[in-house]
């Protein structure tokens, strides 16, 4: 009879532990960021948001690394081209440049963490994989004017203060389907881009700076290119005057802060896309 009991409770061992070791396993899990996927497809829309209705609307994807991979504004009519829509860092010394655009990225970031997800907002934590820099960003859709807010939070994990230039870059090309002339223009605060097809105004999108920012400079390019193939080169293909036109090619758009990043501090900006 002894036996049996320890042969019982043997069997309830070898059937329990496991179970509870899942259950812990389970918890834990549940109670972390989510470790999403590397992987950024162009087309690819894992998490998507609308708001509004007829002209005053938007629908956008956002991929599991923090890249828009769609905007529509209002819905039925594209914004983003084949270059993509992200984000691009850059160390000034010693030099390291980072960068996810969608449709070209660079391979020295960790996996994504989705933070909070919800039906009106992503936010998303990356590191980079030399554990130097922390971006933190929150997307949200803003129902008052059908629009999508930006905020990223730039981290040094440095033990010194450090020059950083951070970027927010859009291809866009507006009614993709039927482009063939896009215009673009660049301010201090915002960049932008507009469908000019047979020279008449259509529909075009806005990259706007939306607070005070903590850098020391700021400014807003528009590019003869779709692509920017690296933020430590912010400026490259350009145009001087802030203003673009190009035919049969689309233009597009970035908005660049740099500044010192002080050492185990974080600097904040925020940025709007908005129909125009």
């Amino acid at each position: 009879m002894k036996f049996a009991t320890r042969s019982l409770l043997a069997v309830l061992v070898v059937v329990l532990v496991p179970f509870l070791n899942a259950q812990q396993q389970t918890a834990t899990s549940a109670a972390a960021p989510t470790a999403a996927s590397q992987s950024d497809a162009p087309d690819s829309c894992p998490h998507a948001f609308t708001v509004g209705a007829n002209n005053n609307s938007i629908l956008y994807c956002v991929t599991d690394t923090g890249a828009i991979t769609t905007i529509e504004t209002p819905i039925g009519h594209s914004m983003i081209g084949a270059g993509g829509e992200g984000y691009g860092l850059c160390q000034e010394s010693p030099a390291a440049e980072y960068h996810d655009y969608a449709a070209t990225w660079t391979n020295n970031w960790n996996y994504p963490q989705i933070v909070t997800l919800t039906k009106s907002v992503i936010k998303i934590s990356r590191t980079t994989s030399d554990g130097n820099w922390t971006l933190v960003q929150t997307i949200s859709k803003v129902a008052a004017n059908a629009s999508i807010k930006v905020v990223m939070a730039l981290t040094n994990n440095q033990s010194v203060d450090k020059v950083a230039y951070l970027l927010r870059f859009a291809d866009i090309d507006p009614n993709y389907a039927d482009h063939y002339h896009s215009v673009g223009g660049a301010s201090l605060e915002s960049a932008w881009s507009w469908d000019a097809t047979g020279y008449s105004s259509h529909y075009g999108l806005q990259l706007l700076n939306s607070s005070k920012s903590p850098f020391s400079y700021q400014q807003g390019f528009v590019y003869f290119d779709n692509t920017v193939s690296n933020a430590c080169n912010f400026a490259d293909r350009s145009a001087s005057a802030g203003f673009a036109s190009a035919d049969d090619i689309n233009v597009s758009v970035g908005y660049v802060y740099a500044g010192v990043v002080p050492a185990h501090q974080t600097l904040t900006v925020t940025l709007t896309y908005r129909r125009t």
